[in-house]
């Protein structure tokens, strides 16, 4: 039996949930700044019961994200092909994730919890752990690019203005944040494998204001995507034929202008322009 066990045995449930309490609460005193900015959706809110994610609420999971590791309880993966030896403190993390965005669906949850997901970053940021800091760069973008207006139209409820104005705000703070990790942390971010960086930029289209291209990118896992028009209607999904027939491809696709070399570093208002360079700079092959 494992130390946790044995203590977590030696406690009495209630003892066991004020001990998280107490640990979580100081934790997120740490980042008591920016959670004042943000404002999140407090533990006790209702809203956790109401607004869930593919699999349940993420009240628990989220609250454990500032737990401190060995304190974690034992946790159960969500994602039963994932046989990489983890902690639980990572597991939780890697459940939360994947409840918000199972199957690349908008969960409404997700206006609840990425507000933490920053705070969480800026925890990271302040401990200058680089490996965590991509990771939640990564994830908040997987799930932000699921965050399409067609999508949310359909089953989103309206949520109460402060939680989404919190939500909101969470995405404008990690947008200034992924830039300044980027600045900060280029180099290392370059010698990441070519399978992680393509999730890592993908990510960063959706992060960048872009979850749609996003989308297309991750569902098709960097090999297929459908050609549309959101003017006239024309959708394509036969694309893929081209990838093994470069007549037909030719036929379908007129190349845009190259813009390699035109991008200032800074700016990310023109998706093409620094999608372009930045997938070209870390020398990802589909670029």
């Amino acid at each position: 039996m494992s130390d946790k066990a044995r203590s977590s045995e030696s406690m009495t449930a209630k003892e066991q949930s004020d001990m998280w309490k107490a640990v979580i609460e100081k934790s997120l005193s740490e980042v008591q700044d920016l959670r004042m900015r943000l404002h999140p959706a407090a533990f006790t809110s209702p809203l956790w019961g109401e607004y869930r994610g593919a699999y349940d609420d993420a009240l628990e999971q989220v609250a454990f994200l500032f737990c401190p590791e060995d304190l974690v309880p034992e946790m159960k993966k969500i994602i039963r092909l994932d046989f990489e030896k983890k902690n639980d403190y990572r597991i939780n993390f890697d459940n939360l994730c994947e409840n918000l965005s199972h199957q690349l669906s908008f969960y409404d949850a997700t206006c609840l919890a990425m507000p933490y997901l920053v705070l969480l970053l800026e925890q990271k940021r302040r401990a200058q752990d680089f490996e965590w800091q991509l990771l939640i760069i990564r994830e908040a973008g997987i799930i932000l690019s699921t965050d399409l207006s067609c999508e949310q139209a359909q089953y989103r409820r309206e949520i109460p203005k402060e939680a989404w104005d919190s939500y909101q705000l969470s995405k404008e703070i990690l947008r200034e944040m992924t830039k300044a990790f980027l600045h900060q942390h280029w180099e290392q971010i370059k010698i990441k494998s070519q399978e992680e960086l393509k999730y890592f930029v993908s990510a960063l289209l959706a992060i960048f204001g872009d979850p749609g291209a996003a989308f297309q990118l991750v569902i098709g896992g960097w090999e297929q995507t459908p050609a549309e028009c959101a003017a006239c209607g024309y959708f394509d999904e036969d694309m893929e034929d081209g990838f093994y027939n470069e007549s037909l491809i030719k036929e379908k696709i007129v190349p845009a202008e190259s813009v390699i070399g035109k991008w200032d570093g800074k700016s990310f208002e023109d998706t093409y322009l620094w999608f372009s360079n930045l997938a070209h700079e870390l020398r990802i092959e589909d670029e």
